[in-house]
């Protein structure tokens, strides 16, 4: 009999850890969504990039001391009993996705569990990233389609905004369902934020987003006589730009990143085989804000090269609306183009970041 109440003890503390780990892992989720939430939140008007703004009239940023960065780097302390604590998830998924956790004790592969639920996923045109956490390595790694480990703890990550706008009620119950149709199969259990969290996480990065989601352009148009084509490409070739499938000339940086865009404002499309033929009326050069490093840099390169194809071809640098640009003109621009990467910057987000090209496809 003191031997059956031995067992019973035990299987009652065992089952006590159990249930403190996992809500303390639930805690810590909510925690983290939460001041993702907080830090995405914008109350701020846009400003308008136009060339005869002044800078008395433009408002000043949120304050920097309103964003609270979650340290992704950082391992939290073992839970009270039994099984550690994983670490965090890296922090753009706690910032831009909802996370689904998966705890699955006896174990799953983790290619396995990424290809069956690629069916029910694939109604979603959403990005959706796949985590296994490594008992070895403490840390969690990105699950491929052929991954043959196996992993007791496993994150899904659905994007919640992109330039397309946030998730729609809709698509959350989509991908909720879709992984708790897998997790059925697998004999898993998964963890799931609140709906209302992760749709107001959505609605807070996709307002970021508009905010900061500017392109500059600029153009060269032609006084008298159209450019000719072969002169046009001969002066972009020199500047280091390459004419590309799309139609247009990019300047891309070392790690083959477009820089800025140079294209043709006439209806036809560059192509080597049009260029010995064709002239044209002015050309356009564009600079995707979110997308760039050092806006400043790459704007004063860009406007560099349309005074070059000014001078060179006897044209005239203008704005949307044809009128010339003047340098003071072009100087509040450049310092509009830094004071948004600044506000990116403040909120976690550097432009040109990997994060940054996520949010801005």
């Amino acid at each position: 009999m003191p031997d059956n109440e031995l067992l019973y003890g035990l299987i009652g503390l065992g089952t006590a850890a159990v249930v403190l780990v996992l809500g303390y892992n639930a805690l810590q989720e909510r925690k983290h969504r939460r001041a993702a939430e907080r830090a995405f939140r914008s109350e701020h008007r846009d400003v308008l990039l136009e060339g005869d703004a002044t800078p008395e009239t433009e408002q000043a940023p949120p304050p920097a001391a309103e964003r609270r960065e979650p340290a992704a780097s950082r391992v939290p302390p073992a839970a009270p009993i039994g099984r550690a604590a994983e670490p965090e998830l890296p922090a753009e998924a706690q910032a831009v996705d909802c996370v689904i956790r998966i705890e699955a004790p006896a174990g799953l592969i983790g290619g396995q569990i990424v290809t069956a639920a690629g069916g029910p996923l694939a109604q979603l045109n959403r990005p959706i990233r796949w985590y296994g956490f490594g008992e070895d390595s403490f840390r969690w790694q990105a699950l491929e389609p052929q991954d043959p480990a196996s992993y007791t703890r496993v994150a899904v990550a659905m994007q919640v905004a992109d330039r397309r706008g946030p998730i729609s009620a809709h698509e959350l119950e989509i991908f909720v369902s879709a992984i708790q149709r897998v997790c059925d199969q697998f004999m898993a259990v998964p963890r799931i934020a609140e709906r209302d969290e992760i749709l107001a996480l959505a609605q807070n990065v996709d307002q970021f987003c508009a905010a900061v989601d500017i392109q500059i352009a600029l153009s060269v148009v032609a006084n008298e006589q159209a450019f000719p084509g072969t002169k046009l490409r001969g002066l972009a070739q020199a500047a280091g730009l390459v004419l590309e499938r799309d139609g247009c000339f990019h300047a891309r940086d070392e790690q083959g990143e477009t820089l800025f865009v140079l294209a043709n404002r006439d209806p036809a499309l560059f192509s080597n085989d049009a260029l010995r033929e064709m002239v044209s009326t002015g050309v356009t050069l564009s600079l995707d804000v979110p997308r760039v490093a050092a806006g400043g840099q790459v704007f004063d390169r860009m406007v560099t090269f349309a005074r070059q194809l000014s001078n060179a071809l006897h044209g005239t640098v203008v704005d949307d609306n044809r009128r010339p640009l003047s340098d003071a003109s072009i100087g509040l621009i450049r310092n509009q183009v830094t004071q948004f990467q600044e506000q990116m910057q403040r909120q976690g987000i550097p432009a040109g970041s990997e994060l940054a090209q996520r949010l801005f496809v």
